[in-house]
């Protein structure tokens, strides 16, 4: 039976045995734009008294803009903005975006969400990343007892082993119920163990467990605490907002939509250790722990809601290769190949770049590179750039910085 189909069935089930049912908004929504998404029921989000803006790149920026622009015009994008050194060096808009369209973040949230638990956890609000979930969610261990076992850690990481279906073309799934159900919280408390914690299993649910805690712990609406912690220091210039559930409940996996620039000014949080114009918002104890290349290659890849990814450098000369391998401060790997020419080796250095990233499922990022001091902001609703991939694509934009 085909999606549209069971979800047809779904929808004529809910409509006549349960007119509150979750599949009534998904059908319902089916078409929707991804700019639209500002337009569903949400939590405000109010810019600051005094905006931050970045300057104008006083670089030449000729030629990085008619690559960009030839790029990316093709892919889907909606935005793309690359800034150096505080300074702008590459704006635009595509498909009628403007500077002012709030734009959906999705799973860039989970990284949002990330931070306001190591604030939390600075604060004393949280006591320790080690504590089980049942600690602020007592309910869960009356539900589920193996569920003491599980950390706020293994939530923030992915590896908590909750029963949770992570597909969004399944009606049934948990991911379309988080994003549509009026009451996120019933779900949550709903929660189950599928197996012990410890691998990695991207699920949803587990920043949505997280949001939860962190309202526990602190006594305030998770949009709330974004608002005094995150929005207001820094200086966001537009305003924004966050999807709720019909009880004003965020749905923190996701749906933060927000301008172009101001996703950048996350970024720009990190990039600088936590510390904003003076301000340490976040310890930079808490920076290091998401995003550390070496933790990062250590958990594959993904270390508190942040992504990074490998890169590598080929040469043609292994004195060169050796010499870039002993200079690359992280662990790397020196491999051999023959040349596609024939012409000899060619010698390829594997590593774990200081890039970092919060990621959406429509590849949306927000993307850091510290050693550049570049943050890029790619936001969109899909990627169509067959010869490299969206992720790789923004590394190597940095790297011709």
């Amino acid at each position: 039976m085909q999606f549209k189909t069971i979800l047809l069935f779904l929808l004529l089930f809910c409509l006549f045995e349960l007119p509150s049912c979750y599949v009534v908004t998904a059908y319902k929504y089916r078409h929707f734009k991804l700019e639209s998404l500002s337009s569903f029921r949400s939590s405000a989000l109010v810019k600051g008294e005094k905006p931050f803006h970045f300057q104008s790149g006083a670089e030449n920026k000729a030629k990085l803009k008619r690559i960009l622009d030839s790029v990316l015009a093709p892919t889907h994008t909606y935005s793309f903005l690359v800034i150096r050194n505080d300074s702008v060096l590459y704006e635009n808009y595509f498909e009628n975006i403007k500077p002012e369209t709030q734009l959906p973040s999705f799973s860039v949230a989970k990284s949002v969400v990330s931070t306001l638990v190591g604030i939390a956890l600075e604060e004393g609000k949280i006591k320790s990343l080690d504590e089980p979930i049942t600690a602020y969610l007592p309910e869960l261990k009356k539900r589920d007892p193996r569920l003491e076992k599980v950390t706020i850690q293994h939530l923030l990481d992915m590896r908590s082993g909750v029963k949770s279906v992570e597909n969004g073309q399944n009606p049934f799934s948990n991911l379309v119920k988080l994003a549509f159900s009026r009451n996120v919280n019933r779900l949550v408390l709903k929660t189950k163990s599928a197996k012990a914690p410890g691998e990695k299993e991207y699920k949803s649910l587990n920043t949505q467990l997280l949001g939860l805690i962190v309202e526990r712990a602190t006594h305030q609406k998770l949009q709330s605490y974004l608002q005094a912690k995150l929005w207001t220091p820094l200086q966001m210039e537009s305003d924004a907002n966050w999807n709720t559930d019909a009880h004003q409940t965020v749905r923190a996996f996701c749906c933060i939509n927000a301008t172009t620039r101001d996703f950048a000014k996350f970024g720009r949080l990190y990039l600088k250790k936590g510390n904003w114009n003076g301000q340490q918002i976040v310890s930079e104890a808490w920076v290091k722990a998401c995003t550390d290349p070496g933790l990062m290659e250590e958990y594959g890849g993904y270390k508190n809601q942040w992504w990074s990814r490998p890169s590598s450098r080929t040469f043609r000369d292994s004195t060169e290769a050796l010499q870039f391998q002993q200079q690359t401060p992280y662990r790397s790997i020196l491999n051999a190949r023959p040349s596609r020419d024939g012409r000899g080796k060619m010698y390829r250095v594997a590593y774990r770049s200081p890039a970092f990233y919060a990621a959406g499922v429509f590849n949306q990022f927000v993307f850091v590179h510290p050693t550049k001091n570049v943050v890029i902001v790619r936001m969109g609703r899909s990627w169509s750039n067959s010869s490299l991939g969206p992720d790789a694509f923004l590394y190597w934009v940095a790297e011709q910085l």
